[in-house]
């Protein structure tokens, strides 16, 4: 149930055209699983925790660094050293107490699915492939839609995933290895980040048009968007039997 509170705080929701008490509901009431707690999980974290997002679930098992602080804004100099999901769940806590945050100190793996299958969404906010396809089996099997985001250097991609009606993330990157460089400028994660916390959102409350199928590439050095089509493979190892598919 919206509160008086929640009223207060979500007022500037609520001059939104078409927003309404039942909007924010689907907020409050949602489930969400966000693998990753670092470049891109500190914006979308935030700015979900911020929209009353009211079941959060953050799952990593590194540590904060030194080097994380150029791009990971929910942490400071403090945190070094603390396990990031459950540093995130204090900064999450802090931001909003009508929230519940769970944390997991662990690495994605096949057998988080139990975990993760009570939930309404998926957020990949990882920094590499192999554990991202683990990530896309999971939605598939789960049929849990993805939201599937990258970083590198000045550049960034975010597309959603729907078992069982868009392209899973083996359908058009079925390579698990890790090319791209591991640097990136900070603003650029929070540019991604900020992108999958809006398709969240809107997902959550049935607003506005989703990136199914497309995928969207962003070139901060251009001040780019670029938005590709891609479509299912029919011979995908992962999803192709969710359409007849051997």
């Amino acid at each position: 149930m919206i509160t008086k509170n929640d009223i207060n705080r979500y007022r500037r929701h609520f001059s939104i055209k078409d927003w309404d008490q039942h909007t924010q509901e689907k907020l409050k009431s949602s489930k969400i699983f966000i693998a990753g707690a670092g470049g891109l999980g500190s914006p979308l974290l935030l700015y979900l925790a911020g929209a009353g997002a009211g079941h959060l679930t953050v799952c990593d098992y590194d540590s904060v660094d030194l080097t994380n602080l150029n791009r990971q804004i929910l942490y400071n100099d403090s945190d070094i050293g603390k396990n990031k999901a459950s540093a995130a769940a204090d900064a999450l806590k802090r931001l909003n107490g009508d929230i519940e945050v769970k944390f997991i100190n662990d690495a994605v793996s096949l057998s988080m699915e139990s975990e993760i299958e009570s939930c309404d969404l998926i957020v990949d906010c990882l920094d590499n492939f192999k554990t991202r396809h683990i990530l896309n089996e999971i939605s598939v099997k789960s049929g849990i839609p993805l939201i599937h985001g990258g970083v590198s250097e000045y550049y960034g991609q975010v597309t959603f995933i729907k078992p069982g009606e868009t392209a899973c993330l083996s359908c058009f990157s079925p390579d698990s290895s890790d090319k791209s460089s591991s640097g990136i400028l900070g603003a650029v994660a929070g540019t991604i980040g900020s992108i999958q916390a809006l398709e969240a959102v809107k997902y959550i409350t049935q607003t506005g048009e989703l990136l199914k199928d497309r995928l969207l590439f962003f070139d901060g050095l251009k001040m780019e968007f670029t938005t590709l089509k891609i479509s299912r493979n029919p011979k995908c190892s992962i999803c192709s039997h969710l359409y007849g598919g051997q």
